[in-house]
């Protein structure tokens, strides 16, 4: 049977991106600056005593991403002479439960003993020493609107050891199956056009076995995977607590969180789609794309993050989700369809056929300083000369209704792309099929071509736009898929 589990990282949200650090005791070829984040966990080759196994397991640290080694090893009681200190300052107040590390997990060697330091500016709030007994640790002590903190380093778990630590995370990473969880569905969805951005969405209820006051703090990640498969990251939006040990959570992905923020605009020319787009999403999110990129010209109105990446993918002629990885992916939709059998397709199946389109028009934008401008940007006013281009069916009868599909507000289609783009556009209207279907899930993700079974006894070949997941231990989801 495979398993299903939802992982609830409950840290300080940001605080990772957020932190900054120093240290008095660090080895040269340490790169401190990776401990929030992560570096190498790696059964590394060294001096230390009853430590470097001749297995050829061990490694050289040259080219490894080695995050904090003491420069010291410690004595023969395993304590520091001279103790390393960790000092991590933050720009904005954070709150958790604790902090986790993670010390030399490739080998269970750890600190076993050492003390934090949270402070508020000058203000010292807690001063715990720590025992850990393992090589991932949680300390834990629940602290609010701290913004520093100050580690020190006392001893290690062996003698002659030096202190090694891959990661510092600002919280604890709890995992869930499906016995501590009432209900949990998932919703992904993507438009394959681009002319909006959709928000996928977890919803989900936790009925705790542990006796623990959980710190739910907005925009915390939540990651759901069914076995090794990653069917998304999603950020906690709000939650209720209807008993002492349940809570119900309402999630959404990384276009849900850059939906929060606003983005300034501006007026580009010749401007890489993808370096655009990273500066939008503002380093919050990785951005993996699987396709070229691309110059574009034209302005970007003030508006949130979400509708700026918009005119970028819609532009630029891709699609983006967020299904399946930690970030956003950007794709174009798969053109060669993996068969969805009977064996995994529950009966019911249908399929809804749009109303014919019988043109399409896409209107392009140049944008001209000018003082007497309709547009404000920034604080400088520009013109909007617009264009208008069009494309027809040609295939339309009398007995068609008028069905128009326009594009007035693509404010980053310039004359140069304004013919291409209403006949993409125009291409993607052609394909009126949407086949609703449910599975069971085996890893397919928004945009894959697959062929399903209809009701009547044939297949539906497309692209999966929208899969609603019921979460157990087998994942159904019922999905849209979109064709011809």
């Amino acid at each position: 049977m495979s398993k299903t589990t939802i992982t609830y990282k409950d840290v300080a949200p940001e605080a990772a991106d957020d932190a900054s650090v120093s240290t008095n005791g660090a080895s040269s070829f340490s790169d401190i600056t990776r401990l929030p984040g992560g570096g190498s966990e790696i059964a590394a080759i060294s001096g230390e005593l009853n430590y470097w196994a001749l297995d050829g397991k061990h490694m050289a640290v040259d080219g490894h991403a080695i995050a904090f080694w003491s420069t010291e090893p410690s004595g023969a009681d395993g304590v520091f002479v001279n103790k390393p200190v960790i000092t991590i300052t933050f720009t904005q107040q954070h709150s958790s439960m604790g902090v986790s590390f993670r010390f030399d997990t490739a080998t269970g060697g750890h600190v076993k003993s050492l003390n934090i330091k949270w402070y508020q500016g000058a203000t010292l709030k807690a001063n715990r020493n720590f025992a850990p007994n393992d090589a991932v640790y949680f300390c834990e002590h629940t602290v609010t609107s701290y913004d520093k903190l100050v580690i020190t380093l006392n001893s290690t778990n062996l003698p002659y050891r030096y202190a090694k630590i891959s990661q510092i995370i600002f919280g604890l990473y709890r995992s869930f199956g499906m016995t501590a969880i009432r209900s949990a569905s998932v919703v992904n969805e993507m438009d394959g056009s681009s002319l909006s951005v959709p928000v996928s969405t977890l919803r989900w209820t936790l009925e705790s076995r542990d006796n623990v006051e959980y710190m739910f703090q907005l925009k915390q990640p939540v990651e759901v995977r069914n076995d090794n498969k990653l069917i998304g990251v999603y950020y906690i939006d709000g939650y209720s607590r209807t008993a002492e040990s349940v809570y119900n959570l309402d999630c959404y992905d990384a276009f849900g969180v850059l939906d929060e923020s606003d983005f300034p605009g501006g007026v580009y020319t010749d401007q890489s789609a993808m370096r655009l787009l990273d500066e939008i999403v503002g380093g919050h999110f990785t951005v993996t794309s699987e396709v070229a990129d691309t110059n574009l010209t034209g302005a970007i109105l003030p508006c949130t993050r979400r509708e700026a990446a918009q005119q970028v993918l819609f532009a630029w002629g891709v699609c983006a989700s967020t299904d399946g990885r930690d970030g956003i992916r950007v794709f174009s939709p798969g053109s060669t369809p993996s068969a969805i059998g009977t064996g995994r397709t529950y009966s019911g199946a249908s399929v809804e056929v749009a109303s014919i389109v019988t043109a399409v028009k896409v209107t392009a934008h140049a944008y001209t300083q000018d003082a007497n401008g309709s547009v404000d940007i920034g604080g400088t006013r520009y013109k909007d000369t617009t264009t208008v281009y069009t494309v027809t069916n040609p295939d339309v009868t009398a007995t068609d209704k008028p069905n128009v599909v326009e594009v007035t507000g693509a404010t980053l289609v310039s004359a140069a792309i304004g013919q291409s783009t209403a006949q993409r556009v125009y291409d993607y209207y052609q394909r009126r099929s949407t086949n609703r279907a449910k599975i069971v899930w085996d890893g397919e993700m928004l945009g894959d071509s697959v062929t399903v079974p209809n009701a009547w006894g044939g297949t539906t070949t497309g692209n999966l736009t929208k899969m609603e997941i019921k979460l157990s231990n087998t994942v159904a989801a019922n999905c849209e898929v979109l064709g011809v």
